[in-house]
């Protein structure tokens, strides 16, 4: 029986470019350069802001002590004041020109010099008696110097702090985005060694999700396959105890035929049933019977069912599945009920062979409910099944007891074959549908037969 391809099997998602981990390497990169641009354009105007500041500080006070001394009568050659200013004020050059007309104002410039330095060059108009003098202070700047100077600045110092921080929340981001990746890794090394786990997709987007759900499609892919390997092993297992039970009971069954013949003969000797032979006579005949129907169950297991399907409503068919055995749950004193809840429901099944089924599920619910105890069989309906439930009050079964349950020739009643169960499921599944059974101790069994509505189309 072929069984449709799983259709939850998804391609690779589409990831928008916005979710994409290129897309957040580009962005973190961007913010990366962002701050050190942003840093670079501080420093720089700082450093400006401070030459300028220095040079209007110097050249003011320059000025002030060259218009006292001109107060005073200065009539000197300038170049002793240029060279007494210069040994006064360290690191700047002073000139001082007569000018043929006063200027208006005092200018600041920053200019750049040849050497690949900057001067910042203050020009201030003063008056000696009535002869206009230039005085013209130039600063040179080296930049790299003055931008060590500014990174002791407080400022500067919260801005290369604010830096450090950007670069630690890229590189934490980085690795947030890289652990998931870390985690499919481990989950791949965890599939060699035979452990078929999903990883968890939430939380993560773009390629990293639709990588993770590749994975899981992958994990589900090869955990089907696993079951179904498994239940081709069980089937070729099964298929030879099959084909070993078909020639025990053929070989066993014509020794029955003959003593079933023999012990029937026996008795039609006996004049009356009150001979001491006849009771062990037709005791005989009882077993030959019981072994008969074991025969016929070792045949049934061998031997593939050919189901001759037709339309039949599924609840009249487990009502009298129930009436049947009404007399005897009566005589067990146990209470046998059902809960039908799948009216109209018409499918295409075997009738002969699914009454077969349900009443072998039924018959070791009965036997195994103590007296006054209940069994129950309900039907209901989902959106893409109908469910048929079996329930029963007794002991229950012990966990390895119930996985086995299915299986050919297993037991826990004295006298049992374990057959009985193992031909219901494969009625069960020969009609497209899965059993299954639960138990404990304080529920006792639960058998879940589940039908596909697909059942309904020929």
């Amino acid at each position: 029986m072929t069984s449709a391809s799983p259709s939850n099997t998804n391609p690779l998602m589409r990831v928008f470019w916005y979710n994409s981990l290129f897309f957040r390497v580009v962005v973190l990169c961007a913010v990366l350069l962002l701050c050190l641009f942003s840093s670079v354009i501080v420093i720089t105007h700082h450093f400006f802001q401070e030459a300028a500041r220095q040079m209007e500080e110097q050249a003011a006070d320059i000025a002030h002590n060259l218009e006292i001394r001109f107060e005073e009568g200065f009539d000197s050659d300038y170049s002793m004041l240029e060279t007494e200013l210069k040994d006064l004020y360290k690191g700047v050059d002073i000139k001082l020109d007569e000018q043929d007309e006063e200027r208006q104002a005092a200018t600041f410039t920053i200019e750049r010099l040849g050497n690949g330095g900057f001067a910042r060059v203050a020009r201030v108009p003063l008056m000696n008696a009535a002869q206009p003098v230039l005085m013209t202070v130039t600063m040179t700047i080296f930049p790299q110097t003055e931008i060590l100077r500014a990174f002791r600045n407080r400022y500067m110092m919260a801005l290369t702090g604010v830096f450090i921080v950007a670069l630690g929340l890229m590189v934490y981001f980085i690795g947030k985005a890289l652990r998931p990746l870390v985690r499919l890794s481990e989950s791949c090394a965890a599939i060699s060694g035979g452990e078929l786990n999903m990883v968890s997709t939430k939380g993560i987007s773009g390629e990293i999700l639709a990588l993770e759900q590749t994975f899981n499609d992958m994990v589900s892919s090869l955990r089907e396959k696993e079951m179904m390997e498994g239940k081709l092993r069980q089937a070729q297992r099964l298929s030879a105890l099959g084909n070993l039970a078909a020639g025990i009971a053929h070989d066993v069954r014509n020794p029955l035929n003959a003593i079933k013949l023999l012990s029937s003969h026996a008795l039609d000797m006996l004049e009356t049933d009150e001979h001491p032979a006849a009771k062990p006579m037709r005791t005989v005949r009882a077993e030959v019977d019981r072994l008969e129907d074991i025969v016929s169950s070792f045949l049934s297991l061998a031997r593939e069912t050919e189901l001759h399907r037709e339309p039949r409503e599924l609840d009249p068919l487990l009502r009298e599945c129930v009436r049947l055995f009404q007399k005897d749950a009566e005589a067990r004193g146990v209470r046998l009920t059902c809960d039908l809840r799948a009216p109209g429901l018409t499918l295409l099944l075997d009738p002969k062979q699914w009454t077969r089924a349900v009443l072998n599920v039924i018959l070791n619910a009965l036997e195994a409910c103590p007296e006054g105890g209940r069994v129950r069989l309900f039907s209901r309906l989902t959106e893409k099944s109908c469910e048929i439930e079996i329930r029963d009050d007794g002991p229950g079964l012990p966990p390895d007891a119930a996985d086995r349950a299915f299986d050919p020739y297993f037991t826990t009643k004295p006298g049992g074959t374990g057959l009985g169960l193992s031909i219901t499921r494969g009625i069960v599944e020969e009609h497209g549908g899965s059993i299954e059974l639960t138990s404990s101790a304080e529920l006792g069994c639960q058998v879940l037969i589940t039908l596909p509505l697909d059942a309904r189309k020929a």
